[in-house]
């Protein structure tokens, strides 16, 4: 996640005019990494996500250690309103997993699954315990959530973050409805602890463990 200097997730709105060239390569390294990547719809609507792109040395990375050629985008939705204009839905050459709970509407579910693999974990919403396991079974581990807000806090609830990797920019938000991003003050003290601090320029990226 990426945050301005005062904590907010978002500049006007979004989360990537807070970024720079050192917070994108970050982004698209960590992104190569991971075999899922967990994203609310919200966020992939504002944002008008595009299918993952690997540069030479990701995919090489990816082939090697036998991960698949790239990382699932699972978009976590109970409403399914999906727009078939966003470059990730509209991709002929990549499709994402929908992630919903039973209380979806079933005919939207219908019809969508004629397209999408459809994912359901939870009654009245997602289980993201249940669906993590099940995503991760035989699959590989490694769950990169890219939020928003809401659902980086369910998933510190349900404490399933193993580790935070959080950019701190220097720019500063004036957002009046900017939701705070998650960080180590998140949790109770001494539940994350910094594992690195690495200043480029004028942005910070922290990386925490969770101490189990």
């Amino acid at each position: 996640m990426i945050t301005s200097s005062n904590g907010l997730a978002t500049l006007d709105g979004l989360s990537g005019k807070l970024g720079g060239d050192e917070d994108r390569e970050l982004f698209r390294t960590l992104r190569g990494m991971a075999d899922f990547i967990l994203v609310g719809l919200k966020t992939v609507l504002e944002e008008r996500y595009n299918p993952p792109k690997l540069d030479n040395t990701m995919a090489a990375f990816r082939k090697n250690s036998g991960k698949d050629k790239l990382p699932r985008v699972v978009v976590v939705t109970n409403s399914l309103e999906i727009d078939p204009g966003i470059p990730l839905f509209a991709s002929e050459l990549y499709s994402p997993i929908l992630l919903t709970s039973k209380s979806s509407p079933l005919d939207k579910r219908e019809s969508l699954e004629k397209r999408y693999d459809v994912v359901l974990s939870g009654e009245d919403r997602v289980d993201f315990k249940k669906a993590i396991n099940a995503l991760t079974k035989g699959k590989g581990g490694i769950v990169l959530v890219e939020g928003g807000p809401s659902i980086n806090r369910q998933l510190v609830t349900a404490d399933l973050f193993d580790e935070l990797c959080i950019t701190v920019s220097p720019l500063h938000s004036n957002d009046a409805n900017g939701e705070l991003v998650t960080t180590d003050k998140s949790y109770p003290h001494g539940h994350m602890e910094e594992a690195r601090r690495i200043e480029v320029n004028d942005f910070t990226f922290y990386r925490y463990l969770r101490n189990r």
